[in-house]
């Protein structure tokens, strides 16, 4: 095993609780080491950070990666250290992975050798032995396997610290030289709730929408202003998702009533002059081949109503769909996951069939808040809220999260939430700007948005 950057003519290793020594002849001279943090579903909590150590300088500060939210004692699941491909021979690993397993009151450390097919290495650290290496190293004394996890990376000093800063220990760092570090703790879900407020009526809520993500997650809300209202500021909002309550507000006022400009007949001369590149179709010259229509068949949603996916689809820049126009694809997905849009406007292809401008609201997802076309087609395309009352008067909540009831139409109020698999029996359906709500035999109201509630029992 190598000695690190020559500091030092051994190296204290851990291996089946015991501690040996190893030589090196010629060590390399640096390593720069990336930390990252994550959740166990992968996604990342802060920013990845960096540092390098040379054989001139080892004072250097480990990287504190603690997050808002997250208590490392409840919540640190394991750390990785992807060791340095110039030391992996000489230490024999290519990886280290602590994890913590609380239900045996342990910490598994687990080396997978340098060969690939190779068997991992497993070995454990159990309360005593810890105890033990917490008086050796005189770290922080524990009372749980958690905390004893959670003390041991901290004392080790080996590049991570949840408390603050410390300057690195060359006797931790040097057994493992890492090139990378990854910080993992459990996944915690968070949500929010976005409350559009009218302004003219004393912040009274006219709608409201929520999202799902994680603690930590940070992103921009694009809001979308509701049927007869305008956004007072149509910037995205930015946020980061805490453990406990996530509110978001947006601000509309009423729509004022539109100047009507006279009509083409009071003003022929610009009218000609517009279509006079193209006198024989009534295009507008920005967009030769697609015409805006607003005559549109019965079914089509309404302006600003929501619809999502039932097949896969795809996103287009303009109505005429090419593969070189594509913007984004959305695929086939279960019931309570697909992709919702807002329809915004209307247009027909060249050949007249018709299709949805939208806005994709699908919130904290990378194509949130992206415009563009996509079929109008009733097999691909409908609408999220239902229209109709079930045959039998029941309802299933499908949502994971259960579905809220509320004393009042507009959804404020709540008064319990159902879980996924109560079925309810509603007397009517109420229509509620553009969306709908069924009221329960109870009188209250749910939603009526079929990605959380089904018609009949199921």
């Amino acid at each position: 095993m190598a000695c690190f950057l020559g500091l030092a003519t051994a190296l204290i290793l851990l291996a089946g609780g015991q501690f040996h020594n190893a030589q090196a002849d010629d060590p390399p001279t640096e390593i720069t080491t990336k930390v990252y943090v994550v959740d166990t579903k992968g996604n990342q909590l802060k920013a990845p950070e960096q540092f390098t150590v040379t054989a001139t300088n080892s004072n250097v500060n480990c990287v504190n990666v603690s997050v808002p939210g997250y208590n490392p004692v409840e919540t640190a699941s394991s750390v990785k250290f992807g060791i340095d491909p110039a030391f992996q021979t000489m230490i024999g690993s290519s990886s280290r992975i602590m994890s913590l397993d609380v239900p045996n009151k342990r910490v598994v450390v687990t080396d997978q050798p340098v060969d690939p097919d190779a068997a991992p290495k497993i070995e454990y650290m159990d309360m005593a032995f810890l105890n033990a290496l917490v008086s050796h190293e005189m770290m922080q004394p524990f009372n749980t396997i958690s905390e004893g996890f959670v003390n041991l990376l901290e004392g080790m000093k080996a590049g991570i610290s949840f408390n603050g800063a410390p300057q690195l220990s060359m006797q931790f760092y040097g057994q493992l030289a890492p090139s990378s570090i990854t910080v993992i703790y459990k996944y915690q879900p968070a949500s929010a709730t976005v409350n559009y407020v009218n302004d003219k009526a004393n912040g009274a809520i006219v709608t409201t929408d929520s999202f799902d993500g994680f603690v930590a997650k940070t992103g921009e809300y694009t809001p979308v202003a509701p049927a007869g209202y305008q956004l007072v500021d149509p910037k995205p909002i930015a946020y980061t998702l805490a453990k406990d309550t996530n509110n978001l507000t947006v601000h509309v006022v009423p729509k004022t009533a539109p100047v009507v400009p006279s009509g083409p007949s009071d003003n022929p001369v610009p009218a000609k002059q517009e279509s006079s590149t193209t006198p024989t179709v009534p295009t507008p010259s920005k967009q030769p081949t697609v015409t805006e229509q607003p005559a549109v068949p019965n079914y089509a949603a309404v302006k600003g109503a929501a619809v999502y996916a039932t097949k896969g689809i795809y996103l287009y820049k303009t109505a005429n769909f090419k593969n070189s126009q594509r913007i984004a694809k959305y695929p086939k997905v279960k019931r309570v996951n697909r992709p919702m849009f807002v329809v915004v406007n209307y247009a027909r292809s060249t050949n007249g069939t018709l299709r949805y401008k939208v806005r994709d609201v699908n919130h904290g997802s990378k194509t949130a808040g992206k415009v563009g076309y996509i079929t109008a087609n009733r097999k691909y395309v409908v609408p999220v809220y239902y229209q109709t009352m079930p045959k039998n008067d029941k309802m299933t909540v499908i949502n994971k999260k259960g579905v809220n009831a509320y004393k009042q139409v507009n959804l404020t109020h709540k008064i319990t939430n159902y879980k996924k698999g109560t079925r309810l029996t509603v007397k009517k359906i109420v229509k509620h700007n553009l969306t709908t709500r069924y009221q329960l035999a109870n009188g209250n109201y749910i939603t009526g948005n079929k990605k959380l509630v089904i018609q009949g029992n199921y």
